[in-house]
C-alpha cells in the first residue's frame, strides 16, 4: 500500500499558537519534537567503524540481479518482466558504497592521529583492501563517479556535492591502493590486533594478502583492453606474489552466525528460471529427463518443472511460446516454486511448466557471500596463459591446467556447500563428485580443452561465465569485459536487459547532486553507455 501525503492548510494551525492562552501548550508540543531524542554524544572509533565498512561487504541488490542481470548475463531467464524499474533499483548498492567510503576516510584520520598509528599498519591495509574492493566494483557497475572528493562531508559543505571522477583514474587509485596493501600487510609480532573485531578473515595476515593481490589481477584483467600497458605490469608482478589457491573461497563464510536470505528476490515479480543458454551450457541434449546433463553444478543450481521434467524457459522466446504458469495461489494451488513450504516438502505445491532456480539453493540462508574464489583465479590465470599476456608467454599446457583447476575447484565447492546445508533434505549431493565423476565432465566435448587457442579461449570465459552464477554482478563484469564473449543468444528488442552496459545512477543522487551528475551524462542517463573499460 502507498502511503499518502495530505496536504492541510497551515492557517488553522498559525491561529491556534497565535492564541495567548494556548501558546505554552504549542510551544511544548511543537518544541518537544526538536528535541534529539537522545541526547548522549558518540565517539567514533576504529574497531566500530571498521565492522560497519565490514558488515556492507554483503552483495546488496538482489533484486538486481533476480530482474535485469541473470537475464543480462544469461546465467537465468525472466519468462515476463518483472515489474521493476531500474532506476528504483540502485540506491542501495550506491549508498551502501557511500556510507562506506565516509566511513573509510574517517577511520584513516583516527588512525593517523592515533600514538600507535605506527603499529596499525595492518588495520590500514584492511581497510584500504576492502575499500578498494567496493570501488573497483561499483565503478564497474555505474562507470564515472564521485570517487577523489566524495565521502568527505564531515570535513565541510565543500564536499557537499563532490565532482564525478573519470573511471580511468579510478580503476589507476584502487589498484594503487591494492598494491600499497599487498606491499604493507606485515606479520610482525608488534602490530595492534581487533582481535574478534576483525570477523572476515580473522586476522589472518597472509590470507588478507592473497585477497588483495588477487583482485589486483582480476581488475588489472578487466581493464586490460583499455589501457594493456598498466594491466599486463600489474598481472607480471601479480603472478609473483600470493594468489587464492583452488581450495580458497573468500567471503561472507567467516562470519559466524550470518544468515542472507536471498528467496525474496527470486518471489513475486521476479518471474525467474532456468534459460535456455546456461541449459545448452551444462547438457548435451534437451532431453526432458535429464539424460544430456553433463555439468555437475546443474542439478545443485536448477531442478525440473513441477512434472519433474528438464524444462529451460527460452532466452529469446519466439512467438508461440508457451506461457509460464501464473505465479502465486490459484484455484487453491501455490503455483510459487520458491515459496517456502517447499523447503520443508519438497514437492511442488502447484503447477510451473518450466524449470525453476533449485529450490534449496533459492532458500539457504547459509550460503555466504562470495568476494573472489580461488576459482576465479584459476581462469585468470588461464586466460593469461591462454593469450600470453602480462609478461607470460602463451602456454596451451598450463592454460588447460589452470582451466581444469578452476572447474574442478567450483564443482567441488558448491558440492562441499550443498551437502553441508541444513536444509537440503532430497537429492541432496554428496560431500564431493567422484573422481569418475569429474573426469567424465573434464571429457565431455562441450568441455574437453581445445587445442585451438580461440576455442579455447571461449571455453575459459564460459566456464568462469558457470562457475560465478552464484556472483552475478562479478558474471556481469566478465561478459562486458571481454565484449560479451560469453555465452549468449541476442535478446528481444523489448527485454528489460537488452544493451545494458552499465548502472544508471539513483534518483536520490540525480536531485542532492544534479549539476556534478548533469555534467558527467549530458543530461541523458542511458544503460546503453558503455563504461570505460569495455572494448
Amino acid at each position: 500500500m502507498k502511503s499518502k501525503y495530505i496536504k492541510r492548510p497551515l492557517l488553522p494551525v498559525m491561529l491556534a499558537c497565535s492564541v495567548v492562552m494556548i501558546i505554552s501548550s504549542c510551544k511544548k508540543d511543537f518544541g518537544d519534537l526538536n528535541k534529539p531524542w537522545d541526547n548522549k554524544t558518540y565517539v567514533a572509533k576504529i574497531p566500530e567503524l571498521y565492522n560497519n565498512i565490514a558488515s556492507g561487504m554483503t552483495e546488496n541488490g538482489r533484486g538486481l540481479f533476480s530482474s535485469f542481470l541473470y537475464q543480462a548475463t544469461q546465467l537465468a531467464a525472466n519468462y515476463s518482466a518483472s515489474g521493476y524499474r531500474l532506476d528504483n533499483s540502485v540506491g542501495g548498492i550506491w549508498e551502501n558504497y557511500y556510507f562506506a567510503l565516509a566511513d573509510y576516510r574517517k577511520t584513516l584520520d583516527l588512525i593517523d592521529a592515533d600514538t600507535a598509528a605506527a603499529k596499525m599498519t595492518n588495520i590500514k591495509a584492511m581497510l584500504t583492501t576492502l575499500m578498494a574492493f567496493k570501488t573497483l566494483r561499483n565503478t564497474t557497475l555505474y562507470g564515472n563517479m564521485p570517487y577523489s572528493e566524495a565521502g568527505k562531508s564531515f570535513y565541510g559543505a565543500e564536499y557537499y556535492r563532490p565532482v564525478y571522477d573519470d573511471q580511468s583514474g579510478i580503476f589507476t587509485a584502487a589498484l594503487e591502493d591494492l598494491k600499497w596493501s599487498v606491499d604493507n600487510f606485515t606479520t610482525a609480532s608488534d602490530q595492534v590486533s581487533m582481535g574478534p573485531g576483525e570477523t572476515l578473515f580473522k586476522n589472518d595476515i597472509p590470507t588478507w594478502i592473497k585477497f588483495a593481490n588477487s583482485l589486483r589481477l582480476r581488475y588489472a584483467l578487466v581493464m586490460r583492453e583499455k589501457n594493456s600497458a598498466a594491466a599486463d605490469a600489474i598481472i607480471a608482478e601479480a603472478l609473483t606474489k600470493p594468489l587464492l589457491g583452488p581450495d580458497d573461497f573468500l567471503g561472507t563464510t567467516n562470519v559466524a552466525g550470518l544468515l542472507i536470505d536471498r528467496a525474496g528476490a527470486f518471489r513475486g515479480n521476479a518471474y525467474v528460471r532456468m534459460g535456455s543458454t546456461i541449459w545448452e551450457a551444462m547438457s548435451s541434449s534437451n532431453a526432458e529427463d535429464g539424460s544430456g546433463i553433463f555439468d555437475l553444478r546443474t542439478k545443485i543450481f536448477f531442478e525440473p518443472n513441477s512434472d519433474g521434467k528438464w524444462k529451460p524457459y527460452p532466452q529469446n522466446p519466439p512467438n508461440g511460446t508457451l506461457a509460464e504458469t501464473t505465479n502465486g495461489t490459484v484455484n487453491g494451488k501455490n503455483n510459487d516454486p520458491y515459496a517456502d513450504v517447499r523447503l520443508t516438502t519438497w514437492d511442488p505445491t502447484g503447477d510451473y511448466y518450466y524449470s525453476p532456480l533449485n529450490i534449496y539453493y533459492v532458500g539457504d540462508k547459509t550460503f555466504p557471500d562470495l568476494f573472489i574464489t580461488g576459482a576465479e583465479v584459476s581462469f585468470l590465470k588461464a586466460e593469461i596463459y591462454n593469450r600470453g599476456i602480462g609478461g607470460v608467454t602463451a602456454n596451451p599446457a598450463m592454460a588447460e591446467q589452470f582451466y581444469e583447476e578452476g572447474i574442478t575447484s567450483s564443482v567441488k565447492f558448491w558440492f562441499m556447500l550443498a551437502n553441508g546445508s541444513s536444509v537440503w533434505t532430497v537429492n541432496r549431493p554428496a560431500a564431493e563428485p567422484t573422481v569418475s565423476e569429474l573426469n567424465a565432465m573434464l571429457s565431455n566435448p562441450a568441455v574437453a580443452y581445445s587445442a585451438t587457442p580461440a576455442d579455447a579461449l571461449k571455453q575459459i570465459y564460459k566456464q568462469s561465465w558457470i562457475a560465478l552464477f552464484h556472483q552475478p554482478f562479478d558474471a556481469w563484469t566478465l561478459q562486458r569485459r571481454t565484449g560479451y564473449a560469453t555465452p549468449n543468444v541476442p535478446l528481444a528488442s523489448t527485454s528489460e536487459s537488452l544493451n545494458m552496459n552499465r548502472l544508471v545512477y539513483p534518483t536520490g543522487e540525480i536531485s542532492s547532486n544534479y549539476d556534478n551528475w548533469k555534467t558527467a551524462t549530458g543530461g541523458t542517463d542511458d544503460k546503453a553507455v558503455k563504461p570505460w573499460f569495455m572494448p
